[in-house]
């Protein structure tokens, strides 16, 4: 009897022992996968159907007890509801914030700013040069391609895409991106024209978004482009021609350079608003929201004419009612121009009496 007591007692020692060193197991193991963390930033991809445990395994190096693991994420559910995409991974990263980050769904992003008052081709050479896009717009794009990729009830594709800083995931194309910019300026050009200002003289939005990108190449300061916008409108009312710089240098295209010459004035072409009545035939440029809002909304006034205070276009313009007032504000800005150059010269000059 005194055989079997001892025998129950030492089994019975013997399983509180090994319960216990279970527990410390146990515990050690839950320990180590609560203090892994991420050696090496990186992207990773979560396909559908993935799990927690498969993303445990894949990042981290150290390999924990696959029912501990299951153990584990049984007691944090909260954790286990991963979504499909790509991530960023950073280095640091424990095991908590890696499926954390996971649950959230925030995926790796990139941003890619289309500058106001850019063309077409600006825009195009900016998203070509994006590393972070995948490209399969051709090397030598043309705008006839870009025109048959938006499928757009305009013919031609300037002005068409929205300026702006936009985000796009890891994996996204520079054809999903256009089509966003392009939707992005259609969404945004039908809301205003709904809202416009009573008797303007446009047929349509279309002739609106023409406006705009004038507006847009011809305002430094964000302030004048409502005025700049009322003296097109007004002369537009008053038959006369609308006679912008923007539009002639791009009627002529890759013969601008730098300067206008008489002979691109006398240029016969679609653009030229030295030689033609009204609108442009299309947009010259992308024009921000604010030229669209402008064109559409613009500040009443009785100007004219403008031209710039001088050199420096941040300063803005002089707004003329008559062509005496005007005549007068361009011999200003003339003597402007021709103090600045001064000023340029005996800069140089007292530069280069400092050389050795």
């Amino acid at each position: 009897m005194k055989k079997y007591i001892y025998t129950l007692v030492f089994l019975t020692l013997l399983g509180v022992a090994g319960a216990f060193l279970g527990v410390k197991y146990v515990d050690k193991e839950l320990t180590t996968l609560e203090s892994m963390h991420i050696g090496k930033a990186s992207l990773y991809e979560v396909k559908p159907g993935d799990k927690a445990g498969k993303v445990i395994n894949d990042l981290f190096t150290r390999k924990v007890n696959h029912y501990i693991l299951r153990y584990w994420l049984k007691k944090n559910k909260q954790l286990t509801q991963i979504k499909t995409g790509t991530y960023e991974i950073k280095e640091g990263f424990s095991v908590r914030d890696v499926l954390a980050l996971l649950v959230s769904g925030k995926e790796k992003s990139y941003n890619i700013t289309l500058v106001e008052g850019g063309t077409l081709e600006d825009f195009l050479e900016v998203i070509a040069n994006n590393k972070d896009l995948v490209h399969k717009l051709p090397p030598n794009v043309t705008y006839d391609d870009i025109a048959k990729l938006l499928n757009s009830k305009y013919q031609y594709p300037e002005g068409l895409l929205l300026p702006d800083t936009y985000t796009f995931s890891y994996g996204d194309d520079d054809i999903s991106l256009i089509k966003r910019a392009n939707k992005a300026m259609e969404d945004f050009l039908t809301k205003q024209y709904i809202d416009r200002a009573k008797d303007l003289p446009y047929k349509n939005e279309y002739e609106a978004l023409i406006m705009a990108s004038i507006v847009e190449k011809e305002s430094a300061l964000a302030g004048e482009r409502p005025i700049i916008a009322s003296v097109f409108i007004n002369r537009l009312n008053k038959g006369m021609r609308l006679q912008t710089d923007p539009t002639v240098i791009y009627g002529v295209r890759d013969r601008y350079k730098g300067k206008i010459l008489k002979s691109f004035l006398a240029d016969k072409n679609a653009y030229n608003t030295y030689q033609i009545d009204g609108l442009p035939i299309t947009p010259i440029a992308m024009p921000s929201k604010e030229a669209i809002i402008a064109a559409l909304n613009p500040a009443q006034t009785d100007y004219l004419f403008f031209v710039a205070e001088g050199p420096d276009s941040r300063k803005g313009h002089v707004f003329s009612k008559s062509a005496k007032e005007h005549q007068r504000a361009v011999y200003k800005y003339r003597q402007n121009v021709k103090a600045y150059k001064k000023s340029l010269l005996t800069k140089q000059d007292k530069e280069d009496k400092q050389k050795p």
